[in-house]
């Protein structure tokens, strides 16, 4: 199941998500941790992006890329534009404009990306509608309206009026608005929750201190009534045909042979992207310690899988490749027997280890491969493949053997 993305500026922002989350792991990637877990019985990823746009916006592409969300929730505190706005009360994006974009000498408007079209981003229309639904039930004193987001912490009057008066704004804060830039290029459904923490002007800064954890909680609690709606694939695009990208090549390598060739799937950067993110989304919660490709298409899967769920790469390779201490399995393929190494030192006793490769065919080298790294005291978590040829008997032959087994397609015959 694909992730909802929680992105909140500060520690009080997602400390109450983290405090409630379920079997919890921790990712450092482009210097963000980014927390996975189960939270309201759903899988979330959260992070703490910092203040300020440009961390926003980084935070949100590491989000997008490394972990296969589906949508993406700002949360935390904002100052109020709207002269109705209170500490407290709650704001739903509509739309969002980063207030300090000011292209006007190019001859463009404010707050429009120069040379684009880009200015106001439109938040998930179905979001929109689950949050204020919820806001409701809650008896939250709530708008729907326009978040503004620009590097400047806004604590005049004067200020304030101003970019009421030029974009219509309904609350202010600091990253918003790059966040929903980052997921309108990315095609990610998104919405923000801003709860009030001050007014915006001279005395924004004693509110914000006094209030910011309370308003970050009431956020939160709205947040977490979203997340309890949502199945993680809401408004997510529909995934790739990844069995089109496989090119079927006839009696190769001998007659009435056919052959499945991953080198197309390889070379079109949407579908190499798309089957590391189905692979790093089913196993980002598993508790693994690294991943074993076996050579050699296994490296190119294995080793990209292992960089995106942030843990080590494990090579099983041909008997004589390896340079230091191995350990040896022979196994049998259709035209009789070889030998695979690993080393001996690969792996601790008691790891948790996720074995890759391209294809599962008759089973004997995937099969030779798990009882090397049981030899050594790993746990085979699952055997992962591409590819399935169910007809050929690899998957009854290592689910016999009591390996769990899966592949993101298969098809019929040789």
């Amino acid at each position: 199941m694909a992730r909802i993305g929680i992105i909140g500026a500060l520690d009080d922002e997602i400390a109450i998500y983290l405090a409630k989350m379920k079997t919890a792991s921790r990712f450092k990637v482009a210097g963000f941790d980014f927390h996975t877990g189960k939270l309201e019985g759903k899988s979330v990823v959260i992070a703490k992006c910092g203040v300020g746009k440009v961390n926003a916006s980084s935070c949100a592409q590491a989000m997008i890329d490394g972990f296969s969300v589906s949508c993406v929730i700002v949360t935390g505190v904002a100052g109020a534009l709207h002269p109705l706005l209170d500490t407290n009360h709650i704001v739903i994006s509509q739309t969002s404009i980063q207030h300090d974009l000011d292209g006007q000498g190019l001859g463009f408007d404010r707050g429009q990306v120069p040379f684009s079209d880009k200015k106001v981003f439109r938040a998930s229309e179905h979001l929109v509608k689950i949050a204020s639904s919820k806001a409701r039930q809650m008896g939250l004193k709530s708008m729907e309206g326009t978040v503004l987001s620009g590097d400047q912490f806004i604590s005049d009057a004067e200020t304030r009026k101003r970019l009421r008066a030029d974009f219509g704004g309904d609350c202010v804060d600091m990253e918003s608005a790059a966040v929903a830039h980052i997921c309108d290029a990315n095609g990610i459904p998104h919405i923000i929750i801003r709860s009030i923490s001050d007014k915006a002007d001279a005395s924004a800064l004693e509110d914000f201190n006094a209030s910011c954890k309370i308003a970050a909680a009431n956020s939160a609690k709205l947040v977490e009534l979203i997340v309890c709606d949502l199945d993680g694939h809401d408004a997510k695009p529909a995934p790739h045909n990844l069995k089109s990208a496989i090119r079927t090549v006839p009696h190769w390598p001998k007659q009435g042979v056919m052959f499945r060739d991953v080198t197309i799937l390889l070379k079109d950067k949407r579908s190499f992207k798309c089957a590391i993110d189905l692979l790093a989304d089913r196993y980002m919660d598993y508790q693994l310690d690294s991943v074993a490709g076996i050579e050699a298409r296994g490296f190119i899967f294995g080793a990209a899988l292992a960089h995106r769920l942030g843990i080590g790469f494990i090579p099983i390779r041909k008997a004589g490749k390896l340079p230091s201490n191995t350990i040896s399995e022979e196994y049998s393929l259709e035209y009789g027997k070889e030998k695979m190494e690993i080393h001996s030192d690969a792996l601790s006793k008691g790891d948790n280890i996720l074995l890759v490769d391209d294809l599962l065919a008759t089973g004997g080298t995937a099969l030779g491969a798990c009882r090397l790294i049981s030899r050594l005291g790993g746990n085979v978590v699952e055997c992962c493949f591409v590819i399935c040829l169910p007809e050929l008997g690899g998957k009854k032959k290592l689910q016999e053997a009591k390996y769990d087994v899966f592949y993101l397609m298969e098809f019929e015959g040789e």
